[in-house]
């Protein structure tokens, strides 16, 4: 059992990679994801799209390695994490997959904050948003039909080594490290709060039963292990969620270590022994590590990353094509905007999760006709670690025996020295590049390893195999100006939040006057 595979379903693509003992990665693949977007605000995608993504990556990355398929240990993946689907009594999708960019549930997240979110957040450790508790009362509410069906609502990559195992229905399971994203979770006990289910009437048995991340919840099975070029009865283990993936696979094993996912969600996190949840700001999330003594207080972008995606497409179409693309824009915007330029950008384009405010969305402040689109592209950067920043004040605040000293970066704007040096100048604190371009495969196959008895400390294990690169410190100059700038860009939050949520009743007002009510 020399090599585990680590897999990670992703938002806009699901990646594989197999891994020796000391986490040099072997091999790999990778597919594009199928996000089907609706004007209703719908964001899904098919399980069994999903299901294929995983089968066909693991395929490839076996067939790459030229390994033989009896010498790898175990399969583990990691996902997506605040999005949901339903699963019937058989084991079949009940639902399509309730993506976390889906806000058809808003309405019922401010429900559940109306009715409860002070015990929410105390208890399952964060303010409802649009995540899994809302998503289930909106299958309830809004569809019936389809609520009556589901046996047990989970996670995409749950479901996916569940029907590789061909577990039923009844033995749906869901890790730890996902249970904030719940809304009905005692989180400090890894159980359901049986008094916040019943408060929002939803019924107990629809809710996954719990385990570890290196529980080996099954084998597969040989259908699946032929199309995945596996060995039958290859132990398939939990996993964690994407984000505690990275978590582990960045050697975050210490208290007080920050931690920056440049990815798809932009998130800011610290690692920390002592669950205390946001009550005051309803801010911060509180999850779970993989390492049962931590927990990692995060707040999030919905969809950072993607703000970049769109510029890249509608700023720079005629740079949209080339190779590495996002390195030569950079390279352009940094030429042509050494310094800061007074511009800031909201980058909530779907809705603000952190706290919750869906109606939000993107905003260029303070610009005007003597500003290009390298300017605007340099706010989004900015933007975002604005953001961060906001995050980071929370957490001083509310965490003060942690002192912060580096911030580690990860995901595919680690890259970057122009943007981590924005960052490290207005977060005042370092920021480290490791030695590792995937994260979270490689998190997800320590946990596969440590599921077999492969690897003995988890923790120690992490911590050896990745090492910092480079360091960038912050700019004085920069980080002056900016200090200058960020309550600029708070109040322009602000007031853009209360005029967004306005223009909502507005419109809602204007649809029921045409409709005659």
């Amino acid at each position: 059992m020399a090599y585990f595979i680590g897999c990670d379903l992703g938002t806009t693509a699901t990646k594989a990679g197999i891994f020796d003992m000391k986490g040099n990665l072997l091999a790999s693949a990778r597919r594009e994801s199928k996000i089907h977007y609706g004007k209703d605000g719908s964001v899904i995608q098919d399980p069994y799209e999903m299901l294929h993504t995983v089968v066909e990556c693991v395929r490839e990355t076996v067939e790459k390695s030229n390994i033989s398929p009896s010498d790898i240990g175990a399969l583990a993946l990691d996902g997506q994490m605040a999005g949901i689907m339903g699963v019937a009594a058989d084991g079949e999708p009940a639902t399509p997959y309730d993506s976390w960019l889906d806000i058809r549930s808003a309405p019922y997240a401010e429900k559940m904050k109306r009715e409860g979110g002070d015990l929410v957040a105390s208890r399952s450790g964060m303010d409802p948003s649009i995540n899994h508790g809302p998503k289930i009362l909106w299958w309830k509410y809004e569809h019936p039909e389809v609520y009556h069906q589901i046996a047990c609502f989970t996670v995409p990559s749950c479901w996916v080594l569940q029907k590789m195992a061909e577990i039923p229905g009844e033995g749906t399971f869901l890790d730890y490290t996902y249970l904030h994203f719940s809304c009905f979770a005692d989180l400090a006990n890894n159980t359901w709060d049986r008094e916040i289910v019943q408060l929002f009437e939803v019924e107990e048995e629809k809710l996954p039963r719990i385990v570890e991340p290196w529980a080996v919840v099954g084998k597969i099975q040989k259908k699946w292990a032929e199309a995945c070029g596996l060995t039958e009865g290859t132990p398939l283990v939990a996993g964690c969620g994407d984000q505690a993936a990275n978590v582990l696979g960045a050697g975050i094993v210490e208290e007080g270590m920050a931690f920056d996912v440049a990815g798809t969600a932009s998130c800011f996190c610290l690692n920390v022994k002592d669950f205390a949840p946001d009550t005051k700001y309803k801010t911060l999330l509180f999850p779970r590590s993989v390492l049962p003594d931590f927990f990692y207080p995060m707040a999030y972008i919905n969809g950072g990353g993607m703000d970049l995606e769109w510029a890249k497409n509608e700023l720079f179409r005629d740079m949209a094509g080339q190779q590495n693309v996002f390195s030569r824009i950079t390279e352009v915007v940094e030429k042509k905007t050494p310094y800061p330029v007074g511009v800031v950008f909201i980058p909530h384009l779907r809705g603000r999760n952190c706290p919750t405010q869906p109606d939000m969305r993107g905003v260029w402040a303070g610009f005007s006709w003597d500003h290009s689109r390298e300017h605007l592209f340099r706010a989004i950067l900015e933007g975002i670690a604005f953001e961060y920043a906001f995050y980071l004040g929370i957490m001083k605040e509310l965490m003060p025996q942690s002192q912060i000293e580096t911030v580690r970066v990860v995901g595919g704007g680690a890259k970057s020295a122009f943007w981590n040096t924005i960052k490290a100048s207005i977060l005042g604190v370092p920021y480290l590049e490791l030695d590792r371009e995937e994260y979270a495969i490689w998190g997800a196959a320590l946990v596969a390893g440590h599921a077999v008895g492969a690897i003995a400390d988890l923790s120690a294990h992490s911590a050896a195999s990745t090492q910092v690169t480079r360091t960038h410190q912050p700019v004085a100059e920069l980080s002056e100006h900016y200090r200058d700038m960020i309550p600029f860009y708070l109040e322009t939050m602000e007031k853009m939040g209360d005029t967004f949520t306005a223009h909502r009743h507005l419109m809602q007002e204007g649809k029921k006057k045409s409709s005659g009510v």
